[in-house]
């Protein structure tokens, strides 16, 4: 069940403790309402699982190894329907249709077991574990993709230990151990596009060892195979990485983040493969997972940036050029937000997001208003 109570809370607590010395935030963001998960909470997916019309949020919980379902209303509520176990320590997931049925499909990665659960979504709504893939130690990140062009979904992992692993579907939800890639500076998390227009899908690597300051860039052949990594300087010690077209040419940019060094970076595409870091800008106190999107309502692309040591998210305003309006605008949540995504979760054209709040085992949703005009002075 839902606790507008709690949600609330939240909300005047960060606004009395404060979240750094920016400008009032445009109030485009109904109160919070927040939903129980489990322990250590790590991944959130807005994803509609029941073919119903609506999204509905799927939460990994690294500390008591389970996955919550909770189903979308359509007006912005969700019933806890259903928790599920998982392997130890669940820490990422991705979400595609894995054996050809016409319904979504979970794959988890058990950081703890080393492992892929493949679960299977059904009709009804319901879930049903298909087996577990043996990748290798640590299993961080990771993301669905036909990457054979067999029109079968696949999956790219990463593994904390220097390594990208390729699973092969079959298309009848179960995958076959393809090619293993070197990944050294510890990858962290990875993002799939097409990202030099050959038609074929491309892998994104963002590494968080001290040293690192680059991303690395497996240019897919088509074939399920990649080409070796071509390394793209910018951004220091990456946790996060995600592509967006954020200067409206038509072409993919990617985004990294930096926990650490607080920090941000945007790499602008060319369309042909190459990418060259803009800038680095500065975030508030732990960024961490981004989603890009239109929130101001200026139809130019907007950045959403978790920030997971002031209890913020984040609105960097974009100019449609590739470059955002400064100082940007924070708004309070709960402590310590470790993830954020975002869907239209009550049917009105416009993006909500929600935010999993890992101390206090919740996620908080924020439902973005439908501006009103101002009256006309007579």
């Amino acid at each position: 069940m839902f606790n507008l109570k709690t949600g609330i809370l939240f909300f005047l607590l960060s606004l009395i403790i404060g979240c750094g010395e920016t400008p009032v935030a445009p109030d485009i963001f109904s109160l919070p309402v927040t939903y129980k998960v489990g322990k250590k909470p790590s991944a959130v997916i807005a994803h509609d699982m029941n073919n119903d019309g609506y999204p509905d949020l799927l939460v990994t919980n690294s500390g008591d190894n389970t996955l919550n379902y909770l189903e979308g209303r359509g007006n912005g509520t969700f019933d806890n329907t259903q928790t599920l176990s998982t392997g130890r320590e669940p820490m990422a997931m991705t979400v595609a249709d894995y054996n050809g049925d016409g319904s979504p499909d979970i794959a988890l990665c058990n950081y703890g077991d080393g492992e892929i659960s493949i679960i299977l979504g059904q009709k009804d709504g319901l879930f049903k574990l298909k087996g577990n893939v043996k990748v290798g130690r640590l299993p961080i990140s990771v993301v669905s993709g036909d990457f054979n062009n067999d029109e079968k979904i696949d999956l790219a992992v990463t593994l904390r230990f220097h390594k990208l692993i390729i699973l092969l579907g079959v298309g009848d939800g179960t995958f076959k151990l393809a090619e293993a890639y070197m990944a050294s500076g510890t990858p962290a998390n990875l993002v799939v596009g097409d990202f030099n227009n050959d038609k074929n899908l491309d892998i994104a690597i963002a590494f968080n060892a001290v040293k690192v300051n680059f991303i690395r860039l497996y240019y897919g052949n088509g074939d399920g195979t990649f080409q070796s990594p071509v390394r793209i300087s910018g951004g220091h010690q990456s946790s996060f990485i995600t592509s967006y077209d954020m200067n409206r040419d038509g072409i993919l940019d990617l985004i990294s983040s930096s926990t650490m060094m607080d920090s941000i970076t945007l790499y602008l595409g060319d369309g042909k493969g190459s990418f060259r870091a803009a800038r680095d800008f500065a975030g508030e106190k732990g960024p961490e997972h981004l989603f890009p999107g239109e929130f101001i309502g200026d139809k130019s692309p907007d950045l959403v940036v978790c920030n997971r040591r002031d209890g913020s998210v984040s609105i960097l305003e974009g100019k449609g050029d590739g470059t955002f309006v400064f100082p940007h605008f924070n708004y309070p949540v709960g402590r310590n937000p470790r993830a954020l995504t975002g869907a239209d979760f009550n049917q009105d054209g416009l993006t909500d997001l929600v935010v999993l709040l890992y101390d206090a085992q919740l996620v908080e949703v924020l439902l973005q208003k439908i501006p009103t005009l101002a009256p006309i002075e007579s």
